[in-house]
């Protein structure tokens, strides 16, 4: 069978061929692997720049769609493993520490693959690093047009939050994002925007920069209001807030992502979150054959979301 493998970090993947796995245990499934996504935490994992991954030679991949050629069924795999990966063909999955979440009929592999670990950015967020939140809570999704972005929003309803906004630059881009309850597009300069319209009880921020200082910098209402930042789509990696709005808000700053909560946790999440999501709307994808992977692997003409599939 075939692998992407990392030899030498600078070097980036090579498509390698390898001997077929072994049988699988009684404790284990093989599986055919579908279509793996080219997440940023594997781009990351791939240069050896995450602390998951600093063993060579590296395999690439976290998680994936594969099925069972002897029954047919498809499921969503995850594993941090280093030294295991999921681009390659076939794959021995271990049914007791690992994910194994067996996906219902109709699931497109391609989108899924694309859209799984993006969806996993706001739901971790919400049930890992917010607190007591109210009945029927609103959430102000800043950056709601991105992929994350338009996820969230059937996160946070599916998690019972009554009143979903969303906030990006482009109000013809934020028509199109399914499920918002109301838009807020931001103005040049950012300070000229009202947030206040939204009254969020919870903030999942995946611009960060400007557009969060002067968020935070303007809260009026006296509620709580949990701030979760996520990404940093402006490229600015640092706000300035005062001392006096920390004191005279009832704000609390949080960040999330892996480190903040425990991979025990995303696996308990992903439970339930995989057969949830595999009822919404799916992110598009660029397909790439991993055969494909020594040449696509810099090309940045390709656009959007990809997924290698063998």
């Amino acid at each position: 069978m075939h692998i992407a493998q990392v030899q030498s970090w600078p070097e980036g993947p090579r498509y390698v061929s390898v001997a077929d796995p072994p049988a699988p245990t009684a404790g284990q499934t093989q599986l055919r692997v579908l279509a793996a996504g080219l997440h940023q935490v594997v781009r990351s994992r791939a240069s050896g720049n995450h602390y998951s991954a600093k063993t060579l030679p590296h395999i690439l991949g976290v998680d994936a769609v594969a099925k069972d050629e002897a029954t047919g069924q498809l499921y969503y795999v995850m594993d941090f493993g280093d030294g295991n990966g999921t681009f390659r063909d076939y794959i021995n999955v271990d049914k007791e520490n690992n994910v194994v979440i067996p996906l219902p009929e109709g699931v497109d592999p391609i989108n899924f693959a694309a859209s799984v670990n993006p969806a996993m950015s706001s739901w971790m967020a919400i049930t890992q690093r917010t607190d007591k939140l109210p009945k029927d809570f609103t959430v102000l999704i800043l950056g709601a047009t991105s992929a994350s972005g338009r996820l969230a929003v059937y996160a946070a309803k599916a998690l019972g939050a009554g009143k979903v906004v969303g906030a990006a630059r482009s109000a013809e881009t934020l028509k199109g994002v399914e499920g918002l309850d109301d838009s807020i597009t931001f103005k040049d300069p950012i300070t000229d925007t009202d947030f206040s319209q939204a009254d969020a009880d919870v903030i999942l921020d995946y611009v960060f920069g400007d557009v969060a200082q002067h968020v935070l910098s303007t809260i009026k209402t006296k509620k709580p209001v949990q701030y979760v930042q996520i990404g940093t789509l402006s490229q600015e990696a640092e706000i300035d807030l005062s001392g006096p709005l920390l004191r005279s808000t009832n704000l609390t700053i949080r960040g999330a992502g892996p480190g903040s909560w425990r991979l025990s946790a995303l696996v308990v999440e992903l439970k339930t979150l995989v057969p949830v999501m595999a009822k919404w709307p799916q992110l598009g994808a660029t397909v790439v054959p991993l055969r494909d992977i020594e040449t696509a692997w810099s090309d940045r003409s390709i656009k959007g979301r990809i997924v290698y599939v063998p």
